[in-house]
Formats: structure tokens, sequence, C-alpha cells
């Protein structure tokens, strides 16, 4: 599944006048595709053009991605 989505701005803006945080919504059926639900923790990555959401569990941790 894809979907073109838009980083919004959250938060109250800094003292230069800008945003520094961003949230991103997910509709509760692109959670159960990658099954998760809403109130899941998760573990967020940031690679060189990528971030990847996964499901926190440490046991099943993919640390390929």
């Amino acid at each position: 599944m894809v979907r073109k989505k838009t980083l919004s701005p959250s938060g109250a803006k800094g003292e230069d006048g800008e945003y520094h945080n961003v949230h991103l919504n997910l509709h509760e059926d692109e959670l159960a595709v990658a099954g998760l639900d809403i109130g899941d923790e998760v573990f967020v990555r940031v690679r060189e053009d990528k971030i990847i959401i996964q499901k926190a569990n440490p046991d099943e941790l993919d640390h390929d991605l």
C-alpha cells in the first residue's frame, strides 16, 4: 500500500519562529496492513532518505532495514 502523506507542523514554534516537530496521520487500515493498532509502541528509524516505523518488539526487531 502506498499513499502520499504530508508531514504537518506540530507543537510550538522555536525561538527562530520555525516549527521543529511534525506529525503524520496514519489511518487504521494502513496500520492494519502493517500489523499495528492505534496505541501500539513503535521504533522509529531515520536513515538517509527514509523514515522506518516498526512495531516495538525487541524479539522481532529487523536490524537490516
